[in-house]
């Protein structure tokens, strides 16, 4: 029969049918074929004025809930008022995917130690978005970032920066 009877499952195979398997083991190592995802370049792209931000800023990009389409999420989404904290913790869940558990929790903008140059950065995400917010996630027992967010109907997703919280 066949030469990979160091293969348990072909060993397996061969035996229940008497036939050698139709695909050979490749001669060298394969190259990849595609990605593991497709990626949309509206949602997936940073905004330039994002691109290029100062330590500690992180810029970031999350969509918004897939099952609606475009047209409805202009519609039904007010950038003064979306997302609350549960939404935003679900969406930085799905598409930052923190270690461990994570709970967001909504922080006045006005309010907040901001690392400096925040003012410049700030601007840059109410330019990329409409509704400015802010966030202070909790992740695990000592760990919390700030998150500043503007929501991005145009493109269907939520833009903005995040850096760890000032003590």
């Amino acid at each position: 029969m066949g030469q990979d009877h160091d293969n348990p499952t072909v060993r397996s195979a061969e035996e229940a049918t008497g036939l050698e398997p139709l695909n050979k083991q490749p001669s060298q190592p394969q190259i990849p074929q595609g990605g593991s995802m497709v990626k949309d370049p509206t949602m997936d792209t940073l905004p330039e004025s994002l691109s290029n931000l100062p330590e500690p800023f992180e810029a970031f990009v999350l969509g918004l809930d897939t099952k609606d389409s475009r047209e409805k999420n202009s519609e039904s989404i007010d950038p003064a008022t979306y997302p609350n904290d549960s939404k935003f913790e679900d969406l930085v869940r799905k598409g930052l995917k923190p270690e461990g558990p994570a709970r967001a929790q909504p922080a006045n903008i006005e309010e907040v130690q901001w690392p400096s140059g925040f003012e410049a950065v700030k601007q840059m995400v109410a330019e990329a978005g409409e509704g400015l917010k802010a966030f202070e996630v909790v992740m695990g027992l000592h760990k919390s970032e700030m998150f500043v967010i503007s929501v991005d109907l145009d493109n269907d997703r939520i833009v903005g920066v995040k850096f760890p919280k000032q003590s």
